[in-house]
């Protein structure tokens, strides 16, 4: 074999590949959240056609978008809380790459300003870098300064200077010029001048048939120009050529590389071939990934109730401040009523004072000097400040300052506000405390009955065209899609909706437009039509609303029509509806729902096996059809909210399978769960 080494990070080449996937998958996508895990960056994204991504960025190493399970920590470093406040929300303009060289440009819009960038620096170990609209760094992963640029914070950012000619631009001239002019070898006069990886340069001298040793000066003119054709063809692959992304074995199928296209240099490898660029990196480095989700869970547990314990130290130490706070002022305010008098007197012969035309300057000295003289009544006096007409006066031994624009009581009102403002956080703080504490339990409740996890990276399987719309299938097996908002009404409506459907609503808006498939031209059952019906009810605002029955119609395809009557506007997700309705009367709101173990056989270890949950939602027949165990919710207004409910959920399923199964199960998410339920409180029922 010519190059067998294993290549863990991205060259130039397959930045120019990844980015142009990326941006046709991200932009106009939306920033939904931000997690760091090791050296690790993970975005939460959605697309412009509403699916959510996982991007992942690795320090110097990659870029891509990941179908793999990558484990969330709870708590996020200070970086990644910056990061959140900053780009969180964001709309993802565009992606591109930067002069052909390993950075990548997210161009962010900014609200009412100027687009942001987030720059990814995939060299000099890696670097994140967010700047604003007038290209000012805001924040960095990492501060430093450089020979020829630095990256620190409130400073300007600046790319780094190009290393060499242009890979993309550079012509036949150009090019001989830079191999006949150097005594150096020619695979490194290319890696060095032409700014591309020690790899490609030895692709090029494979292709040209030239050895990568041979001298620049001392090539003839047949192998320089057969060097130029090998580059412009490498070059014309890069820019016009077939994407055919592959990972690279050895004989003992271990992975060596991952290439955007096939390379000469590895013609006679064996291959694992994918559809995109994006899903061959994402395989190969989830293999090398694997190692972080095989640390110790107790070791997770133990930094969690370290960081929880640090909280409640900081909590506690915060409530007693805010008591010794809350005392103090309060006894400020009892000490001016005590000595009222005294003090009383000693505002007065500030004020007539002032009103007989003395300066402060001149009140404050003189009462220095009658103090000296032990003058009664100004045994609590210490000094007035003229800049701020305060006077200080002696508390206890502390300094407090009374303002000479309010009268004496009025200065006490407001050193009790100060106290009463102590008491109302003293009143938040303790819930909080408590809350704490709670947490710390849990954990320590966890890790005391800690089971077997999931110590590798789990791929999820891929969605088929109807998860990404409410669904189910019937007791005699037919497909029905419900809308989950306004614009997955309108692409059931536009797409999917044959002519041997059946169309179901309700007579009120903020129902699902609900369609029964029926691909093969069958008489629907009435079983499927009321299943149908009931999920309708539930998906609809009755559910919020606690009705327990709706009435729902169903219709032909042909019944329904987004063309309003002259003069009227049919607003997005709502529909005209003509002809006959078919009423089905007291369609009841409730939902069943059983979890799915979907076994992977696409894995790195088939010796053992592996498994995806996938939550199962519909009506009761119809899911009791397909699994015994499940459980029922029906609407309530005494009931939880979804988020509640979600947790509730996992929870049932943990306790009622195998537990040999269980840690499969913890791959259930909230935000999954939580997106099958209807909006409204929920109670659960036994089944």
């Amino acid at each position: 074999m010519v190059f067998m080494r294993r290549i863990l990070k991205f060259s130039n080449f397959d930045v120019y590949i990844i980015v142009r996937e990326l941006d046709s998958i991200l932009s106009q996508g939306i920033i939904l959240n931000i997690y760091e895990i090791e050296d690790l960056l993970i975005l939460k994204l959605k697309t412009k056609k509403n699916e959510k991504k996982n991007l992942i960025i690795k320090n110097d190493s990659r870029i891509n978008l990941t179908n793999y399970n990558y484990p969330i920590p709870k708590y996020p470093s200070q970086y990644v809380m910056s990061l959140r406040k900053f780009m969180k929300n964001r709309k993802i303009l565009s992606i591109s790459q930067h002069n052909f060289d390993r950075i990548i440009i997210f161009n962010l819009s900014n609200y009412d300003e100027e687009p942001w960038k987030f720059i990814v620096e995939l060299f000099n170990k890696g670097n994140y870098i967010l700047v604003d609209d007038k290209d000012v760094v805001k924040i960095a992963n990492k501060y430093k300064r450089f020979k020829d640029r630095d990256i620190l914070a409130n400073r300007e950012y600046s790319f780094p200077k190009p290393r060499g000619k242009d890979f993309l631009t550079l012509n036949r001239e150009e090019f001989n010029d830079l191999i006949i002019d150097s005594d150096q070898e020619i695979v490194r006069i290319l890696a060095r001048n032409i700014n591309i990886s020690g790899l490609h340069s030895e692709e090029l001298c494979y292709e040209a048939g030239i050895e990568k040793t041979e001298k620049g000066n001392s090539l003839g003119i047949d192998n320089l120009k057969n060097l130029f054709d090998a580059f412009k063809n490498l070059r014309n692959q890069l820019l016009f050529g077939k994407i055919n992304a592959n990972i690279i074995l050895d004989e003992n199928e271990n992975q060596i590389s991952v290439q955007p296209f096939d390379l000469i240099l590895y013609q006679n490898q064996n291959k694992r071939y994918f559809e995109s660029f994006n899903e061959a990196v994402d395989y190969y480095y989830s293999q090398i990934d694997s190692d972080l989700v095989k640390s110790s869970q107790n070791d997770n547990l133990d930094h969690q109730i370290n960081v929880q314990e640090q909280i409640l130290k900081r909590q506690k130490e915060y409530l007693n401040e805010l008591k010794v706070q809350k005392k103090k002022f309060y006894d400020y305010g009892d000490f001016i009523y005590t000595n009222f008098n005294t003090l009383e007197k000693l505002f007065d012969t500030i004020s007539n004072a002032r009103s007989r035309g003395y300066s402060i300057e001149e009140i404050n000295e003189k009462l220095l000097n009658a103090k000296n003289d032990n003058i009664e009544g100004l045994q609590f006096f210490i000094k007035i400040i003229p800049s701020t007409k305060q006077v200080i006066i002696n508390i206890k031994d502390n300094e407090v300052y009374l303002n000479l624009n309010y009268s004496l009581g009025e200065n006490a009102n407001r050193l009790y506000t100060k106290g009463k403002k102590f008491e109302k956080k003293i009143k938040g703080t303790i819930p909080a405390i408590e809350k704490t504490k709670k947490t710390i339990q849990q954990l320590l409740d966890k890790r005391d009955a800690i089971e077997e996890k999931v110590d590798v990276l789990i791929k999820k399987p891929k969605k088929k065209w109807f998860e990404k719309f409410r669904w189910f299938f019937s007791s005699e097996e037919f497909l029905v899609i419900g809308g989950r908002d306004a614009n997955s009404n309108e692409l059931i409506y536009k797409k999917y909706v044959d002519d041997n459907d059946l169309v179901f609503h309700t007579n009120f808006p903020g129902s699902p437009l609900t369609v029964i498939k029926n691909p093969e031209g069958k008489d629907i059952p009435q079983n499927t039509i009321k299943e149908a019906a009931i999920f309708v009810a539930s998906y609809s605002r009755a559910w919020k609303e606690n009705w327990g029955v709706v009435d729902v119609f169903f219709v032909l395809p042909n019944q329904v029509s987004k063309t309003p009557p002259s003069g009227e506007f049919l607003p997005k997700g709502s529909f005209m509806i003509s002809g006959k309705k078919n009423l089905i009367k007291d369609a009841e709101t409730e939902l069943a729902i059983s979890l799915e173990l979907i076994e992977l056989h696409d894995t790195s270890n088939d010796e053992n096996h592996q498994f995806y949950p996938k939550i199962k939602v519909g009506p009761i027949r119809a899911i009791e059809s397909e699994d015994s165990n499940f459980l029922i919710i029906k609407p309530s207004n005494t009931g939880l909210q979804k988020g509640a409910l979600a947790k509730e959920i996992i929870s049932y399923f943990l306790k009622t399978s195998e537990k040999k199964l269980r840690k499969w199960i913890k791959l259930l998410t909230l935000d999954e769960i939580v997106l099958i339920l209807p909006s409204g409180k929920s109670i659960i029922k036994n089944n």
